[in-house]
């Protein structure tokens, strides 16, 4: 049986000759269009509309005479049309909020039989090829984590597809020594990093039993040795890391 470190080892691997994760240009966003979305062959006038609130935020979407309302966190930028499923006959639309890259999102609507319909909300429409899936990019502190997206056949909503591993990709140097140990979950050394020496950040996993936005990080050392780290050695050990957000 395959050990969990050798599985390790290949992944590591692979990631090493894939290339970096880079967010597509963002699409041009309106407060009206008009578009034929649930394939009848007649187009329907698409319209949004923010509100603010004492810094409360909702928006108001209407698609012919169907008007859907939402609370959302920040401020509404407009709309986008896609098609995420091209081998059936609805177009869908997305209302995206947020001013910065971590709180930017897209809230995808389907308008079915005169009626608007909520499929979920992911961070960004980063790639949609009309296959039924939304690739979409976040900011992780200092990467871009790219998550899948697709639409549960029994919910008709937006599923995240879950990932043991993130690919990071990026490169340090490394100001203070320190050392990557065996396992997220232990402080067992592979090795003790020299200062001065050059480090990929490879993959983050999350943390178990801790808030969605942490991650353990896999780095690999200028000799070719892998090991962990947290976010907070690379942050106070480390120089060259894009940190923002």
């Amino acid at each position: 049986m395959t050990s969990h470190r050798s599985v390790l080892a290949v992944m590591a691997f692979t990631l090493l000759t894939s290339p970096s994760v880079h967010a597509e240009e963002p699409q041009a966003l309106v407060q009206s269009t008009t578009a034929d979305l649930n394939g009848d062959g007649k187009p329907e006038a698409i319209s949004v509309k923010g509100y603010e609130n004492n810094g409360d935020f909702d928006f108001v979407l209407t698609v012919g005479v169907s008007v859907h309302r939402m609370k959302v966190g920040s401020e509404v930028l407009g709309l986008s049309l896609l098609d995420l499923d091209s081998s059936d006959k609805f177009k869908e639309v997305a209302v995206h909020s947020g001013m910065t890259d971590t709180d930017n999102i897209a809230i995808v609507f389907r308008y079915d039989d005169r009626n608007l319909k909520p499929l979920g909300t992911v961070p960004a429409l980063t790639e949609v090829k009309g296959n039924g899936i939304i690739l979409s990019d976040s900011w992780r502190g200092f990467w871009n984590g790219r998550d899948k997206y697709v639409v549960d056949p029994k919910t008709q909503k937006l599923t995240l597809v879950p990932q043991e591993f993130y690919y990071v990709g990026q490169e340090a140097t490394v100001r203070e020594s320190f050392p990557i140990t065996q396992t997220r979950s232990d402080k067992k050394p592979v090795a003790q990093l020299a200062v001065g020496s050059r480090i990929q950040v490879v993959a983050a996993a999350r943390v178990p039993g801790s808030p969605h936005t942490a991650f353990a990080y896999l780095v690999k050392s200028s000799t070719g040795l892998m090991g962990w780290t947290t976010p907070e050695v690379l942050s106070a050990k480390t120089d060259g890391l894009p940190w923002a957000g």
